[in-house]
Protein backbone atom coordinates (compact mmCIF):
# COMPACT_ATOMS: atom_id res chain seq x y z
CA UNK A 1 0.00 0.00 0.00
CA UNK A 2 1.80 3.24 -1.46
CA UNK A 3 0.74 6.82 0.40
CA UNK A 4 0.97 10.49 -1.29
CA UNK A 5 2.78 12.80 -0.04
CA UNK A 6 -0.20 15.49 1.09
CA UNK A 7 0.33 19.57 1.76
CA UNK A 8 -2.01 21.62 3.77
CA UNK A 9 -1.68 25.35 2.98
CA UNK A 10 -3.86 27.95 4.97
CA UNK A 11 -6.12 29.53 2.51
CA UNK A 12 -6.22 33.14 2.15
CA UNK A 13 -9.81 32.93 1.27
CA UNK A 14 -10.95 31.89 5.10
CA UNK A 15 -8.78 34.65 6.17
CA UNK A 16 -10.90 37.32 4.09
CA UNK A 17 -14.18 36.01 5.73
CA UNK A 18 -13.35 36.36 9.21
CA UNK A 19 -11.51 39.74 7.87
CA UNK A 20 -14.99 40.52 6.31
CA UNK A 21 -16.71 42.65 9.49
CA UNK A 22 -19.10 44.33 8.15
CA UNK A 23 -20.90 42.91 5.44
CA UNK A 24 -21.52 39.44 3.42
CA UNK A 25 -23.22 39.20 0.24
CA UNK A 26 -24.50 35.98 -2.21
CA UNK A 27 -24.66 34.99 -4.53
CA UNK A 28 -21.34 35.58 -6.15
CA UNK A 29 -21.49 35.53 -9.37
CA UNK A 30 -24.86 37.26 -9.52
CA UNK A 31 -27.30 37.94 -12.41
CA UNK A 32 -30.52 39.61 -11.09
CA UNK A 33 -30.63 39.94 -6.98
CA UNK A 34 -27.92 40.39 -4.79
CA UNK A 35 -28.50 39.95 -1.01
CA UNK A 36 -26.30 41.99 1.44
CA UNK A 37 -26.08 41.67 4.98
CA UNK A 38 -24.26 43.64 7.48
CA UNK A 39 -22.91 43.22 10.97
CA UNK A 40 -24.31 46.71 10.98
CA UNK A 41 -26.96 48.97 9.64
CA UNK A 42 -25.64 49.52 6.13
CA UNK A 43 -26.09 53.64 5.33
CA UNK A 44 -24.77 53.06 1.51
CA UNK A 45 -23.72 50.48 -1.50
CA UNK A 46 -21.35 51.51 -4.25
CA UNK A 47 -20.83 49.90 -7.28
CA UNK A 48 -17.39 50.34 -8.80
CA UNK A 49 -16.56 49.05 -12.71
CA UNK A 50 -12.75 48.23 -13.00
CA UNK A 51 -11.71 51.30 -14.10
CA UNK A 52 -12.74 53.14 -11.12
CA UNK A 53 -15.87 54.61 -12.13
CA UNK A 54 -18.73 54.28 -9.62
CA UNK A 55 -21.35 53.21 -11.56
CA UNK A 56 -24.57 53.28 -8.80
CA UNK A 57 -24.68 54.14 -5.17
CA UNK A 58 -27.78 53.03 -3.16
CA UNK A 59 -28.79 54.60 0.69
CA UNK A 60 -29.94 52.59 3.05
CA UNK A 61 -30.64 52.30 6.84
CA UNK A 62 -30.92 48.44 7.37
CA UNK A 63 -28.52 45.75 7.57
CA UNK A 64 -30.51 42.94 5.38
CA UNK A 65 -30.67 44.42 2.14
CA UNK A 66 -32.07 42.65 -1.16
CA UNK A 67 -31.17 44.58 -4.56
CA UNK A 68 -32.00 44.15 -7.92
CA UNK A 69 -28.26 44.39 -10.07
CA UNK A 70 -29.76 43.60 -13.63
CA UNK A 71 -29.23 46.53 -14.91
CA UNK A 72 -25.71 46.31 -13.77
CA UNK A 73 -23.52 45.26 -17.30
CA UNK A 74 -21.37 41.33 -16.82
CA UNK A 75 -18.12 42.32 -15.68
CA UNK A 76 -16.31 42.56 -12.61
CA UNK A 77 -17.17 45.04 -9.57
CA UNK A 78 -15.72 46.30 -6.56
CA UNK A 79 -18.77 46.54 -3.70
CA UNK A 80 -18.31 49.28 -1.18
CA UNK A 81 -20.20 49.45 1.90
CA UNK A 82 -20.48 52.31 4.39
CA UNK A 83 -22.05 51.32 7.58
CA UNK A 84 -24.37 53.47 10.30
CA UNK A 85 -20.54 53.78 12.13
CA UNK A 86 -18.66 55.16 8.97
CA UNK A 87 -16.94 52.31 8.18
CA UNK A 88 -16.14 51.34 4.56
CA UNK A 89 -15.24 47.38 3.59
CA UNK A 90 -14.89 46.51 -0.56
CA UNK A 91 -14.96 43.27 -1.39
CA UNK A 92 -15.07 41.86 -5.51
CA UNK A 93 -18.71 41.36 -7.05
CA UNK A 94 -18.90 39.06 -10.70
CA UNK A 95 -22.22 39.93 -12.45
CA UNK A 96 -23.21 37.49 -15.32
Amino acid sequence: MAFSQVTVESSNEENDITKSNLFKFYPNPVEDELFIIGSNKIKSIEFIDVLGKRVAIHHFNKSIIKMDVSQLKSGIYLIQATDENGKQETQKLVVK
